[in-house]
């Protein structure tokens, strides 16, 4: 089967965020089941449109667009390289998020079918990002374009029921045409016995752990805020965050941490988005986990943390629920209350033997999500799709703000 992956993001020095993650394992993990899979990406070191090999992956990397608005014409540079893909494509699957994928949604081969993977979309992100701001037109447009290419898909994938229910919810897409496919993992096979060397200055040292990207939905500000009583009552505890920072009411996060953390600031330590390998000694040595996202569909953290045998304090009502087993491979509080996340934290350090435990549990929670099996999932699917007859949908004009 010839399978195409679309994402402006692949792991590179410019690109390292979850949608990077999720198409680079996969990719791999499609390929070494006899899979034909190329990636279209994006990479502005380039400046004309390069092919390689990489890991039995064909990656095609497009220069960024040179045209405002750069959405509209990545989708449609996008859509130019599929054309010229000989033979056309079995599959093509790109995510919703920034709807690369529109503008091969309008003029879709007939051989080919197009499955959208739900990501987060654009308006969701920015609402937890943005709590006191109005979401702004662009923001509108970005949602119609979105919505867009998933209803004229041919079928469209979720990670987790909860990403499923908001997108049809806010989409008016039948629930029933939304299939669960989960996220796979391998991190510990890849990287657990091969990372590089702990920083020197975590050696020796107990700490708990967030990594991912410094920002407001991330529940970033709640945890600052949950640690100083956990901190205090541990004195040899420190803190350990990894990720890019971003900003937060006029602050930076990582200022933010500190203010509410004063009396702790030498316990602190802050690592930018690190590469896998270098992450995955960071990782190893940490007591547990924390992800205390205000939503999340399914972070790729959260399963790397567990697949390195580490219990994961994160949030109800969202994906998380869906992998971690209360009591067992994790704990989970209500989102955006620090209370609650401070109390999980402190019971999580008061008891070594149930952590113990929780750890063995996290490993063996992991093994779920496999990510050969997860491959092999997601290729019964395909093959399933390919059985169907395409979807044609009848050309409905963009819908303005403030418009059906």
């Amino acid at each position: 089967m010839r399978i195409c992956l679309i994402s402006r993001e692949y792991p590179t020095e410019e690109h390292t965020g979850g949608i990077a993650t999720y198409t680079e394992k996969t990719a791999r993990a499609l390929a070494r089941l006899g899979q034909h899979v190329t990636v279209i990406t994006e990479s502005g070191s380039v400046p004309h449109p390069t092919t390689e090999w990489v890991d039995g992956v064909v990656l095609i990397r497009l220069p960024p667009p040179q045209n405002p608005p750069g959405l509209v014409w990545r989708a449609r540079n996008v859509a130019h390289a599929l054309d010229a893909l000989l033979p056309p494509q079995d599959i093509v699957q790109a995510c919703e998020y920034r709807a690369e994928a529109f503008w091969y949604a309008l003029h879709k081969r007939e051989r080919t079918r197009l499955i959208t993977r739900l990501a987060t979309p654009t308006s969701l992100v920015e609402q937890l990002n943005s709590h006191d701001r109005a979401t702004s037109i662009r923001t509108h447009i970005v949602d119609r374009l979105e919505r867009l290419q998933a209803r004229r898909s041919d079928a469209i994938i979720s990670p987790t029921g909860a990403l499923a229910e908001i997108a049809c919810q806010q989409w008016h897409i039948p629930r029933d045409r939304v299939a669960t496919v989960r996220t796979g993992v391998e991190f510990a096979q890849r990287y657990g016995s091969h990372g590089a060397e702990l920083p020197a200055e975590m050696a020796g040292t107990q700490y708990v752990m967030y990594f991912g990207r410094l920002e407001e939905r991330k529940g970033v500000h709640i945890l600052a805020q949950a640690l100083p009583e956990v901190l205090a009552r541990h004195p040899q505890l420190h803190a350990v965050f990894v990720g890019n920072v971003q900003s937060y009411h006029g602050l930076s996060l990582q200022s933010f941490i500190e203010r509410c953390n004063a009396a702790h600031v030498d316990r602190l330590h802050f690592f930018p988005r690190l590469s896998q390998s270098e992450l995955a000694p960071l990782l190893a040595h940490a007591r547990f986990a924390v992800l205390p996202s205000l939503w999340e569909n399914l972070a790729n953290t959260c399963l790397e943390a567990l697949d390195m045998g580490k219990p994961v304090v994160a949030t109800l009502g969202c994906g998380f629920s869906e992998v971690i087993e209360e009591g067992r491979s994790g704990m989970l509080v209500p989102p955006g209350d620090v209370s609650a996340l401070r109390e999980a934290m402190l019971a999580m350090l008061s008891d070594p033997g149930r952590l113990a435990r929780m750890s063995a549990q996290a490993k063996v929670r992991a093994a779920a999500f496999s990510q050969d099996a997860v491959a092999q999932d997601l290729l019964r699917f395909y093959k399933t799709v390919q059985g169907t007859p395409a979807i044609q949908r009848r050309l409905v004009p963009l819908a303005l703000p403030g418009r059906r």
